[in-house]
C-alpha cells in the first residue's frame, strides 16, 4: 500500500496562500479521477492535489514543497500508459489549469502555449493560420503538451514529423528548488552551449516541471491522399514502405502495420467501423500522403500503388475518396486500444526495432509465445514507419485473466529479450514510469545508468520530483542479458 506523506497543517495554509481555494484540493471525490491510470493498472493516492492556474504560482508551490522536503509527482492530462504520473503517497501537481495559448507566429511559425493546453487545443490554434501541429495521438483531446514533451511522446507521424523532441524550439520550466528556467526561444539555431531544454523532454518530470513550450508548427499539405492496404506478410509491408519512399520520401506522413487480428476487435466492439476491402488478409497498412496541390503528383501516387500491386507486396488496396473516408480509414487505426479493453486481460509491449528486423522478431516471438502460453491471441499494430510496434497479447479464450497476467513477467522478458537481441527499445514512445525500472536495470549499460544518476543528483539533489522512478537502479545490479 502507498504510504502517504504527512503535510503539516503550516503547509497547507501557505500552500492555500499561493494557489487560492481552487488549486487545492483533498476530498476525495474530487482526487479520483487523478489517481487511475487509462488502463486501470496502477491505482494511486496522495494527501493533496495542486492545480496551479500560472507558471508563477506552480514555481512558488514548487519551492514551498522543497522547503518541507515532501515529494512531488507531477501530472498533465492523465493519459500516461507506464504509471509515472500516478502518486504512490506523494503531492500530486498537476498542470491542467495552466491554458494559455501564449502566441502564434504565422510567418516563422511558431507557437507558445502553456503546458495544460491539449494537443487538440494546439492544433486547432495552429489550423486558424492555416498551419499544422503535427503531434497525433488516440487521447489528443486529452493529453497535454507538458505531458507529451516529459514523455517525448511520439504517435502517428513520427515519420514525417519526429517525435516530440523535434517539434520543441524552447522550454520554461520550474526546477526542483522552485527556480523558474525561462528557455521559451523561437531560435532555429542556437550554438551557444548546451541544449538544456533537451534534458527535460522525456524525463517525465524527474528533473523539472515543464510549464510552457514554444512549438514548431508546419505549412499543411495542400492535398492528402489515405490509402488502406491488405498485406499478407510483414516483409510485405517493409517491402512497401522502401518503395513508396523512393518516390516520396518525406510526403508520407504515416505508414501504420495493423494485424488482421486488432482489425477485428475494431469492427467487433467499435460502432460504425466497416471492413475497408472486400478480402481478408492476416496484415493491413494505413498510409497518408501529404503532396503538392497538382494532379500529377495524385497520379504517381497510384501508379506507385499499382506498381507495388503487381510486385507482389499489396494483394488490395483502396484509395479515400473523401475526407470522411479518410477519418474512417484513421478510426479504424485509432480505435484499436479501446476496442481491446472488451477483451479481458493484455500483456502489452510498446518495442521499436530496425525495419528490417521486424518480420524475424514477430516470427521469433510468435513461436516463443505460443510455446510459453499456447493460444495467446496477437493483437499487433503501430508506426512502422519508424520502426515502433505495440506489440499486445491478450489471454487465450477460456483462460483466466489473473492466470494469464501471472505470466507478465515471464512473457515480458521474453519479448524484451527477443528485441534487445536484434538491437531494438524496450520502450519506444511511452517512456519508463514504474512499469519499466526492470528493464532499465536489465539493459542500460552501467554507463548510462550512472550518466543519468548524475543529472539527477545535479538537478534533484534530495529526489522528490517523482522520486518513485528509475534513477535509484545502481549501476553495478545490472544483469547481463
Amino acid at each position: 500500500m502507498a504510504h502517504l506523506v504527512e503535510l503539516p497543517t503550516a503547509f497547507i495554509d501557505k500552500a492555500r496562500a499561493i494557489l487560492g481555494p481552487k488549486g487545492l484540493a483533498q476530498d476525495p471525490v474530487q482526487l479520483a479521477p487523478f489517481l487511475t491510470e487509462w488502463r486501470d493498472r496502477w491505482r494511486g493516492s496522495t494527501p493533496l492535489l495542486a492545480q496551479p492556474d500560472n507558471p508563477k504560482k506552480l514555481a512558488e508551490f514548487v519551492n514551498l514543497c522543497a522547503t518541507y522536503k515532501l515529494p512531488i509527482t507531477p501530472q498533465g492530462g492523465n493519459t500516461g500508459l507506464v504509471g509515472g504520473q500516478i502518486p504512490q503517497g506523494e503531492v500530486l501537481l498537476s498542470t491542467r489549469r495552466l491554458t494559455q495559448i501564449r502566441a502564434i507566429d504565422p510567418a516563422a511559425m511558431t507557437l507558445c502555449v502553456d503546458a495544460g493546453v491539449t494537443l487538440q487545443q494546439a492544433a486547432e490554434a495552429a489550423a486558424e493560420h492555416d498551419l499544422l501541429f503535427p503531434l497525433e495521438l488516440a487521447s489528443g483531446g486529452s493529453a497535454t503538451i507538458g505531458g507529451a514533451i516529459a514523455t517525448n511522446a511520439g504517435g502517428m507521424g513520427v515519420l514525417r514529423y519526429g517525435n516530440m523532441r523535434d517539434l520543441v524550439l524552447g522550454l520554461e520550466v520550474v526546477l526542483p528548488d522552485g527556480q523558474l528556467w525561462d528557455g521559451l526561444s523561437t531560435l532555429r539555431k542556437d550554438n551557444t552551449g548546451y541544449d538544456l531544454k533537451q534534458l527535460f523532454i522525456g524525463s517525465e518530470g524527474t528533473l523539472g516541471v515543464v510549464t510552457g513550450a514554444t512549438l514548431r508548427l508546419f505549412a499543411r499539405p495542400p492535398t492528402q491522399i489515405t490509402i488502406w492496404a491488405g498485406l499478407e506478410q510483414p516483409e510485405d509491408a517493409v517491402k512497401l514502405l522502401a518503395h513508396l519512399r523512393g518516390g516520396f520520401a518525406e510526403q508520407i506522413s504515416k505508414f501504420e502495420l495493423i494485424s488482421e487480428t486488432s482489425l477485428e476487435l475494431v469492427l467487433a466492439h467499435m460502432n460504425d467501423a466497416r471492413r475497408p476491402l472486400q478480402s481478408r488478409t492476416p496484415w493491413h497498412v494505413l498510409v497518408e500522403f501529404g503532396l503538392s496541390d497538382t494532379q500529377d503528383a495524385m497520379d504517381q501516387v497510384f501508379f506507385a500503388l499499382e506498381s507495388a500491386m503487381e510486385q507482389g507486396s499489396i494483394s488490395d488496396a483502396i484509395v479515400a475518396k473523401s475526407q470522411a473516408e479518410a477519418n474512417a480509414l484513421l478510426a479504424l487505426r485509432e480505435n484499436i486500444s479501446a476496442a481491446q479493453k472488451q477483451q479481458g486481460a493484455a500483456i502489452k509491449h510498446d518495442i521499436s526495432l530496425p525495419l528490417a528486423a521486424i518480420p524475424d522478431f514477430l516470427q521469433a516471438a510468435a513461436e516463443a509465445i505460443e510455446l510459453q502460453a499456447p493460444g495467446t491471441r496477437f493483437c499487433i499494430f503501430g508506426h512502422l514507419g519508424d520502426g515502433n510496434l505495440h506489440y499486445n497479447l491478450l489471454q487465450p479464450v477460456g483462460m483466466k485473466p489473473q492466470d494469464f497476467l501471472a505470466q507478465r513477467e515471464t512473457i515480458t522478458g521474453l519479448v524484451h529479450d527477443l528485441v534487445h537481441a536484434r538491437a531494438g527499445s524496450f520502450s519506444a514512445e511511452h517512456g519508463i514510469g514504474i512499469a519499466k525500472i526492470g528493464e532499465m536495470q536489465r539493459y542500460k549499460s552501467p554507463m548510462e545508468l550512472s550518466l543519468m544518476q548524475s543529472l539527477k543528483q545535479t538537478f534533484d539533489p534530495d529526489h522528490l520530483m517523482n522520486p518513485r522512478l528509475w534513477f535509484e537502479i545502481a549501476p553495478q545490479d545490472k544483469k547481463d542479458v
